[in-house]
């Protein structure tokens, strides 16, 4: 099944009018692969930085001295690597995918040899804890096949000696003293969430439990970060009781909890954190467009600004060295990755490399916070993507008017990880290049900004939800940064109707539309097994009510059709088991039907979030040129993109033609 050969044709005419802009241009195929350098750690001596890389063979991991990071070191092992850690003995402890199952070896920086442990082949293992008391153990929890053998292990790296820790339980984490004795847990709740528990009499004892929340499609904001290393303090992130999570400590020797740092806009994530030697937390964080750090440690925060300042900005910690006085950092700023070690009793910045060095030579967008309200006074974040040379006093906002596209998450309860993500930053980029000026937003009923935020976009789909777009867009214009007659929309699931509804319910203020696996028939969508579910019918509307019906109804485009102004581009995948594809075609029957301007293609191979980097590429090969026919942005012409993407067009040959 390909696309006709008619649309590689149209395509091409099309970019006639930008031919002479394109030889700056990112080109699709560099922008939609996988990073290169992954996995990034810091050896605990602090004297070395081990990764992975996604061009190499899965079985080898690099490394590179700090005192000479141009020279970088190889380490081969048998098989693929699924998962390693550095050892307090100066080597590397990884789980290996053999034919049989898996297995353990330990690589040791002084003999540059890996060995495979006297260990038990499993079906999995996972390295659970190391000791700098007992550096030449670790942790492991084990599974068979069978179940026989299940358990959690103390290993030695030396040969590969085990000792029987406790049998396998449903815990995740669990936390050793340095000794390795396990001492506390966590585990999901009765209620739907999750539960802390602490080993008391070789007993596993629950001491605190949360109810499900929205956070849990994240994972859950409320998790065990860390145990003191005396074995007496337990730190943790907990909205029990509160709108949003805060950092706790609590005392396990009465359980009693105290609050250690929270914050009035964002949830204190559990992950990003700064955590000593000791085992107590130096800093936790939220994030807010931009992170909202809090420190508990002068020393940590002071040192962190220093690196911050001389960074520019961005800066995020990664990891440290065992005695604390060597950080890995890195810079975030919506491009690729930049990695630096920090010593902190010299004040040395050591560059190390960027993780996608594909884009180096190619000027990037460059992207600042902002955080504004809607009419009813609710603040929202955006990030703001501007084109290279865009904002040449550098204050943020573009010189002049752009064409501006929003871009809508998906959900829409799953905030947070869009803002850094390169699944996600890789598209601003490309948007930002073609000329657009790119907000990456935030709206009522996404997680990360507490509760009642979340609670905010009960039944508000096509409503509140909605003008929440419509504000932001509008202060987007207010703020010089849009074009008004230039506003467009895309996104992907939730996105994807956002978008749909956008181009339905205010078609005066968003010229056009691209639409990923979104759902345009609310009614129809809350009546498949995905969405059957109190949680659905709750926050989204009751399709076994008469007022829930007429509420998804009229909060459906597809119930709204003589109301859609500008084109619609739609894509789905046909192997989606959240969005069905029927209704994404029924969708484009009705848009055609009506006479609507509508492109639709879908991928035969393709699940909810596309996977495969041809499918972007060639998605994007044609939403440039359709987008630019409305927006006017520059357009990479597609060369041989359209055929890195195994997908069918159903409607639209005809306008794509008109985009000549």
């Amino acid at each position: 099944m390909r696309i006709l050969t008619l649309l590689l044709a149209v395509l091409a005419g099309t970019l006639l009018s930008t031919a002479q802009e394109t030889n700056t241009l990112i080109p699709r195929e560099t922008l939609f692969q996988e990073k290169e350098i992954t996995r990034v750690d810091l050896s605990k001596d602090g004297e070395k930085v081990y990764y992975q890389r996604s061009s190499s063979d899965p079985g080898r991991l690099f490394y590179l001295r700090v005192s000479e990071p141009s020279q970088e070191y190889e380490i081969r092992f048998p098989d693929p690597v699924v998962r390693w850690e550095c050892t307090y003995n100066d080597g590397i402890c990884a789980v290996l995918q053999a034919s049989g199952g898996q297995e353990v070896y330990y690589w040791s920086y002084a003999t540059k040899q890996a060995r495979r442990l006297d260990y038990t082949a499993a079906q999995s293992h996972q390295l659970l804890a190391l000791s700098p008391k007992l550096n030449t153990k670790v942790a492991v929890r084990t599974r068979t096949a069978d179940g026989k053998a299940s358990g959690l292990y103390l290993v030695d790296l030396n040969g590969g000696a085990t000792k029987w820790i406790m049998g396998e339980e449903p815990y995740n984490p669990i936390l050793f003293s340095d000794l390795f004795d396990p001492v506390a847990a966590q585990a999901p709740g009765d209620a739907g969430g999750t539960a802390y528990f602490v080993r008391r009499n070789h007993e596993w004892e629950k001491i605190r439990e949360y109810p499900y929340d929205l956070s849990m499609l994240l994972g859950g904001f409320n998790r065990i970060l860390s145990l003191s290393a005396d074995g007496q303090t337990l730190y943790a992130t907990d909205n029990l009781g509160t709108d949003k999570s805060r950092l706790v400590a609590i005392d396990l020797s009465d359980d009693q909890v105290t609050e250690l740092a929270a914050d009035e806009k964002v949830d204190l994530l559990p992950f990003g954190a700064m955590i000593d030697r000791r085992g107590k937390p130096q800093m936790v964080l939220g994030v807010y467009g931009d992170a909202r750090r809090h420190f508990l440690d002068a020393g940590a925060e002071k040192d962190f600004l220093e690196v911050d300042e001389r960074l520019g900005g961005g800066a995020s910690y990664q990891a440290s060295s065992a005695n604390d006085s060597i950080w890995l950092m890195r810079r975030l700023s919506g491009g690729p990755t930049k990695y630096y070690t920090y010593n902190r009793q010299s004040g040395r910045l050591t560059y190390l490399f960027n993780d996608f060095p594909a884009l180096d030579g190619y000027r990037l967008a460059g992207r600042k916070a902002f955080d504004l309200k809607a009419r009813d006074g609710l603040q929202l974040p955006v990030h703001l993507y501007l084109p290279p040379g865009a904002d040449a006093n550098d204050d943020g906002l573009p010189d002049r008017p752009l064409p501006t596209i929003l871009y809508v998450h998906g959900g829409p309860w799953v905030g947070v990880v869009q803002w850094n993500q390169w699944f996600h930053t890789r598209n601003f980029l490309l948007l930002a290049d073609r000329g657009y000026a790119v907000l990456n937003v935030e709206f009522r009923g996404s997680t990360g900004m507490g509760k009642a935020f979340a609670d905010a976009g009960d039944r508000e789909w096509g409503r509140k939800m909605h003008q929440d777009l419509v504000d932001i867009a509008q202060w987007a214009i207010q703020k010089r940064i849009a074009d008004p007659d230039r506003v467009g929309m895309w996104g992907w699931s939730y996105g994807g109707y956002a978008t749909a509804a956008a181009l339905a319910f205010a078609p005066e203020l968003f010229k056009t539309g691209v639409a990923m696996y979104g759902p345009a028939d609310l009614d129809a969508f809350a009546r498949i097994p995905f969405t059957d579910s109190p949680l659905w019918r709750q926050r989204v509307g009751n399709p076994q009510t008469e007022e829930g019906t007429a509420l998804l109804k009229a909060q459906s485009p597809f119930h709204h059709l003589e109301r859609i102004g500008g084109p619609l581009l739609l894509t789905t995948g046909s192997r989606d088991e959240r969005v069905p594809q029927e209704q994404v075609d029924a969708f484009a029957d009705a848009l055609a039907a009506a006479e609507k301007e509508v492109v639709y293609f879908y991928y035969p191979n393709e699940v909810h979030d596309y996977r495969e980097d041809g499918s972007w590429i060639s998605f994007w090969a044609i939403a440039e040129p359709f987008l630019a026919k409305t927006l006017g942005g520059k357009v990479e012409p597609p060369g041989d993109d359209l055929d890195k993407g195994q997908f069918v067009v159903k409607y639209g040959q005809e306008f794509v033609e008109g985009l000549k």
